[in-house]
């Protein structure tokens, strides 16, 4: 099992094995409880069943760009369940992308509906709902796991999509299996820009294959709401950063947005919430030192002002600022 980094939470950033890897005096029955146990602690959990005609064989790669993942997995398995105790040991509700990579069509169940999931097709999926893939013998899958509120905010009604399979000779599908198919080959990268362009890269293309037979206008205006929303997180912060208390949960609460969805627009403009609530409350600061008003207030007085209730900390942290400490900006 060949591993490369660790991401927060103890997801693994980029991860390949095979079966091969395995002990080799292992018994079949043996060997797939092994694999069975190292693929649930890096993936949502999941009740697999092998194939018991075939010895026993089977693949995965992960890697990891932000908060999406994308996977090829495959092997020798008639069933794939997420089953309601898997969910319990796994909760997660986020969309999971599945593409047929094998030779044959394979089923899915979910949300009480049967599909058939034809070579090269696309199909959307969530974690938090039972499913099974039933995939006869042999299968070999590409997936794509998005939170569920990042995937909405570019395709508002994805959820209609679910257990429908995509048409693959659509070319917003072609795409984005070919993209895919790209970036596993290359793995995961440690340059935050380049994890930010290909995140960003694979919603555009879930998007819009999501949205293939729609207006394509809706993915655009969707496109815009997401601005519009970075527009009134950025004034929801410049109004609310000198108060001590000020949170991304209050700014949610007060946008009717969740916290992880306003960190996430914040990430991807280049800062984070505490990023851009510190540079607001340092320049505050710096403008109050040096006006007539500042002049007679305590340094003290002026950090608590600007949001800090700690004196110690915003000494610290103008210092680094700005390269000298707040008494050296007084008038």
């Amino acid at each position: 099992m060949t591993s490369v980094g660790m991401a927060t939470g103890g997801f693994v950033d980029n991860l390949a094995f095979t079966s091969d890897e395995l002990p080799a005096h292992l018994d079949p029955n043996a060997r797939f409880a092994r694999w069975h146990e190292i693929f649930e602690s890096v993936t949502c959990c999941s009740d697999y069943f092998r194939t018991e005609e075939r010895p026993f064989q089977a693949h995965f790669q992960l890697a990891r760009f932000g908060d999406a993942y994308v996977t090829t997995f495959g092997g020798t398995f008639r069933r794939i369940a997420r089953t309601a105790s898997a969910i319990a040991r796994g909760p997660n509700d986020d969309f999971c992308i599945l593409l047929n990579r094998g030779t044959e069509p394979f089923g899915t169940v979910q949300l009480g509906q049967d599909a058939v999931i034809q070579p090269g097709a696309v199909h959307l999926t969530t974690n938090g709902e039972a499913a099974e893939i039933l995939a006869g013998t042999q299968c070999a899958i590409n997936t794509i796991t998005i939170s569920r509120e990042r995937l909405r905010a570019f395709v508002p009604d994805a959820a209609a999509s679910l257990a429908r399979p995509l048409d693959p000779g659509q070319p917003a599908v072609r795409h984005l299996a070919r993209y895919v198919e790209g970036i596993l080959e290359l793995g995961a990268t440690d340059s935050e820009p380049l994890q930010r362009h290909v995140n960003t890269t694979l919603l555009d293309l879930v998007a819009l294959a999501l949205g293939t037979g729609r207006d394509t206008a809706a993915i655009a205006r969707s496109r815009g709401l997401r601005a519009a929303r970075l527009q009134a997180i950025l004034a929801g912060i410049q109004a609310g950063f000198a108060d001590p208390a000020f949170s991304p949960h209050a700014l949610a609460l007060k946008l009717d947005l969740s916290a992880r969805y306003i960190q996430d627009i914040l990430h991807e403009a280049g800062m984070s919430f505490t990023e851009r609530v510190l540079e607001l409350r340092l320049q505050m600061a710096r403008r109050l030192l040096a006006s007539g008003s500042g002049e007679r207030l305590r340094v003290s007085e002026i950090a608590l002002s600007c949001g800090f209730n700690d004196v110690s900390y915003f000494n610290q942290a103008f210092r680094r600022r700005f390269g000298g400490p707040p008494t050296q900006f007084r008038g």
